[in-house]
C-alpha cells in the first residue's frame, strides 16, 4: 500500500510557481571565480599571507581544487587578484555615491566648482579603514622576501594609486589644476596609510581620536581649513 500523501493541486486560478532560469556557463564561471576571491580575502585577514593556503581558500569557497588551479596558478596570483576584486567593488560603491557637497551646501555639477575637500577626506579615510588595507598590509610585509608577490603587488599598488588620483581629480577639478596637486595628494595618502597602520594594530579608539586633528591639518594644506 502506498502511504505517501496525495499531491495537493494548486488552488484554482493561482499563478504557476516561477522557475528560476538556469545560469549560463559564463555565469557559473564568474560565480566560482568570485567565490574564490572572496574566500581568499577572508583567509588572508584571518591567517595572514604566510599561513594562507590555497587548500583553505578552496574549502571556504566550496569549490574544487581544479577550479582554483584553472583560474589562479599560484598563491601570489590568487591573493593579488582578490585585492583587485575587493578594490573594484569598493570603487563601484564609491562611484555610485552622489558628489560631495560644496562648502555652501550645494551639490556641484560636472563643470561647476569643487566639491568639499573635507567630505572627500572623510571618504578617503573610510576607504583606508576598510578591509582592503589590512589585507594590503599583510601583503606588503610578505612581499619583502617574496619576489613574485612583490612584482604583482607593485603593479596593483600603481593601479590603485592611479584610480585614487583620477577620482580626486574628478571630485576636486580646480584643486587638481594646482601644480602641487600630486605632492599634496601624496601627503594625504601617506597620512591616511599611517593612520591605517594604527587601525591595523587594533587601536581603533586611538584612530578615531587622531583623525579629527589630522583631518584639520590636511584641510589646511588644501587651503580649506573648514572642519
Amino acid at each position: 500500500m502506498d502511504l505517501r500523501p496525495e499531491p495537493v493541486p494548486p488552488p484554482a486560478g493561482a499563478a504557476p510557481t516561477p522557475t528560476l532560469p538556469r545560469r549560463t556557463q559564463a555565469q557559473r564561471r564568474a560565480a566560482t571565480r568570485a567565490a574564490l576571491l572572496e574566500a581568499c580575502v577572508d583567509c588572508l585577514l584571518e591567517f595572514g599571507y604566510t599561513k594562507l593556503t590555497t587548500a583553505a581558500v578552496v574549502s571556504r569557497a566550496q569549490v574544487s581544487r581544479g577550479a582554483q588551479a584553472h583560474y589562479f596558478s599560484t598563491k601570489a596570483e590568487l591573493v593579488v587578484a582578490s585585492l583587485r576584486h575587493l578594490t573594484d567593488r569598493l570603487a563601484a560603491e564609491i562611484a555610485e555615491r552622489p558628489p560631495a557637497r560644496r562648502l555652501d551646501g550645494h551639490r556641484p555639477d560636472g563643470d561647476g566648482p569643487d566639491g568639499d575637500p573635507a567630505a572627500l577626506l572623510d571618504l578617503l579615510f573610510a576607504v583606508h579603514t576598510d578591509r582592503v588595507f589590512p589585507a594590503l598590509m599583510e601583503l606588503w610585509t610578505a612581499a619583502r622576501t617574496d619576489d613574485e608577490l612583490r612584482a604583482a603587488l607593485s603593479e596593483f599598488e600603481r593601479d590603485l594609486t592611479r584610480e585614487i588620483v583620477a577620482y580626486c581629480q574628478q571630485r576636486l577639478p580646480t584643486l587638481a589644476e594646482h601644480p602641487d596637486f600630486r605632492s599634496l595628494l601624496a601627503t594625504v595618502l601617506s597620512a591616511l596609510r599611517g593612520l591605517a597602520m594604527v587601525d591595523f594594530l587594533g587601536r581603533a579608539g586611538e584612530l578615531e581620536r587622531l583623525w579629527p586633528g589630522v583631518r584639520g591639518q590636511l584641510l589646511r594644506l588644501t587651503g580649506r581649513d573648514t572642519a
